[in-house]
């Protein structure tokens, strides 16, 4: 099949010694622990329709204000509040922008799979335009470039972004130019084990409704280069190189834009593109296999050597070997191994390695020059999120959500700011007592923030040098903890000079 023609879906072809003072001990840590650690299983936090509505404003189906799982505080001395390190990088310095309108999500949203209970003309999954609506994510996104730029319009937005994009870069004060190509990664690890040779998701398994990427962020996100910062299609790659987009979600993107490369691990099928591998290795791991003995360093997928611009489009979720994926975890999928089970000892995994003061691979991912320096700007989709890498989407209990889905996108210029965020966002949702899951609080799982923030904060003889020239890495950003899960305000919100400023943008259901 050419590239530029509809698809047929009938034709398919197949295809330690450096800690910080106040390191705590893991006892002392779970002793601290003011909840039961209550381990929810794989596909825990589906919650049942709360009744018909043709709206997704869900407004009359969200309870009171009210959060029993607050606590004072959670961990004593690991989540210290407003206590910035590192330096502010952006536009507007150390500035997040939160994005959250509940209508955006159908509170109503069963996202059970097709089975003797449920047929398939009432299958009812997250990511259908019915249950995540399209015209309001458009909005998000919109409203969200334009608070991280300074700007009114989006068209402002893009310009400005690109021009302090590449005079960071060294490549002056200059914006896009024709040519220059743009990789969206998404986030589609689940789609592994739920998708057939045709790249038709299996109905009838939990794995394909796992919340990843979202379609809708990955819609208006293609709105938004071809159609208001002027991105010729032809320019635009869209995939995870190492997974595969599902068939009903390249139907969606393919039908406004057909002559956008979409990436595809299987090889040049069904209107879909393979990645090539870059010639030599293009990240270097600075543990030197201390820690990971199968790693040293990597190539990378050609889309990201041959791309002038990234934007890393994961989702905002636990992970139950690191604790938490975010922008710098979702790079896991851009090395060209077929797994990434040789950078897991790099991880917050093996009971020896929790706390601080130990090699983190992702603070090597956050620096290196193609999964780091290329980022345009840094979002997490956060309208669905949950507990671990392959698991449901479960309604958010801690305010503003209130037991709605999370409903919200998050937007940064700052690589180790918005991962703070969302550390805050995570670890306090679920130490709630009806979801509490202990790996995304264990010690140690912002423990790369706190070194990509500072290179005072790197272990002892390990100097991040991601890129093999031998150059020390520099501070990436601003790391800290909000001062309470209330109010959520950081160091700059409270007046102060420096840290992180959230900046919350409450749309109108």
């Amino acid at each position: 099949m050419k590239k530029n023609e509809t698809p047929d879906n009938k034709n398919v072809h197949d295809s330690p010694e450096k800690r910080e003072s106040k390191k705590l001990s893991r006892r002392k840590v779970l002793k601290n622990l003011i909840f039961l650690p209550i381990q929810i299983s794989l596909f825990q936090g589906v919650i049942k329709a709360q009744g018909s509505s043709s709206l997704f404003s869900g407004v009359k189906d969200i309870p009171g204000d009210s959060y029993p799982g607050i606590p004072e505080k959670l961990i004593e001395d690991q989540y210290s509040p407003n206590e910035p390190v590192g330096k502010g990088q952006g536009i507007i310095p150390g500035r997040v922008s939160w994005v959250w309108n509940p209508a955006a999500t159908n509170p109503s949203c069963a996202n059970l799979p097709v089975s003797a209970g449920l047929s398939e003309d009432k299958y009812d999954a997250w990511f259908m335009d019915k249950n995540t609506n399209q015209d309001i994510v458009d909005r998000m996104l919109a409203e969200g470039l334009c608070s991280i730029s300074g700007k009114k319009t989006a068209d402002d937005a893009w310009n400005t972004i690109f021009r302090y994009h590449n005079l960071k870069r060294g490549k002056g004060d200059v914006t896009c130019k024709k040519g220059e190509k743009i990789y969206l990664k998404l986030n589609r690890t689940a789609a592994s084990g739920a998708i057939n040779k045709e790249y038709v998701r299996q109905k009838d398994q939990s794995l394909a409704l796992a919340f990843e990427t979202s379609p809708q962020i990955v819609h208006a996100m293609l709105r938004q280069l071809v159609n208001v910062a002027g991105v010729p299609q032809e320019s635009i790659f869209v995939g995870d190189t190492m997974r595969n987009l599902y068939q009903d979600e390249y139907l969606k993107y393919f039908a406004e834009f057909p002559k956008v490369n979409y990436l595809s691990s299987f090889g040049n099928t069904s209107g879909r593109i393979k990645s090539g591998e870059s010639a030599s290795d293009l990240i270097f791991y600075s543990d030197n296999k201390s820690v990971m003995s199968e790693a040293g360093s990597d190539k990378l997928y050609s889309v990201m050597e041959e791309s002038e611009y990234l934007i890393n489009l994961p989702s905002m979720k636990g992970h139950n070997l690191a604790g938490i994926t975010l922008c710098a975890k979702n790079h896991f999928g851009t090395h060209v191994r077929p797994r990434a089970a040789h950078l897991h000892p790099g991880l917050n995994t093996d009971s020896s390695r929790k706390g601080y003061g130990y090699y983190r691979v992702l603070v090597d991912i956050m620096g290196n020059r193609y999964t780091g320096e290329k980022n345009l700007f840094y979002i997490l989709d956060a309208l669905w999120s949950g507990s671990n890498w392959n698991g449901l989407p479960v309604k958010f209990l801690m305010p503003p959500f209130n037991n709605h889905w999370s409903s919200s996108l998050f937007l940064s210029l700052d690589p180790v700011a918005i991962e703070s965020v969302a550390v805050d966002f995570l670890r306090t949702e679920f130490s709630n007592p009806e979801h509490t899951v202990p790996y995304i609080s264990e010690p140690g799982v912002d423990d790369y923030l706190h070194q990509a923030a500072d290179p005072k904060n790197w272990p002892a003889g390990i100097v991040y040098a991601p890129n093999g020239d031998n150059i020390p890495m520099k501070s990436l950003g601003v790391h800290e903890h909000w001062n309470n899960p209330v109010d959520k305000q950081y160091s700059r919100n409270l007046g102060k000079g420096e840290g992180i400023e959230l900046v919350k943008i409450f749309q109108q259901a």
